[in-house]
């Protein structure tokens, strides 16, 4: 059985685009870059609902909206 960890780590290398493979850590994304690339994302799965995409991050509107402020995204 695998552990949580590798879950996370396995959908990581999805979302990445890597598909398993391993690169030197000195390209890998920062963490406050992915953060802000699901942010992106989900804004555009979900046609820039805010609603919507912070009940999916599940987080307040308003956490939402600083977290924009914070990456310089505009909704």
């Amino acid at each position: 059985m695998k552990k949580e960890g590798q879950k996370i780590s396995k959908y990581l290398y999805y979302y990445l685009g890597l598909n398993g493979k391993h690169f030197p850590k000195n390209i890998l994304p920062t963490l406050d870059r992915i953060k802000k690339e699901y942010i992106v994302y989900l804004l555009e799965l979900t046609n820039n609902n805010l609603i919507e995409t912070a009940e999916i991050l599940n987080i307040p509107c308003a956490t939402l909206k600083k977290k924009l402020n914070k990456y310089s995204l505009t909704y």
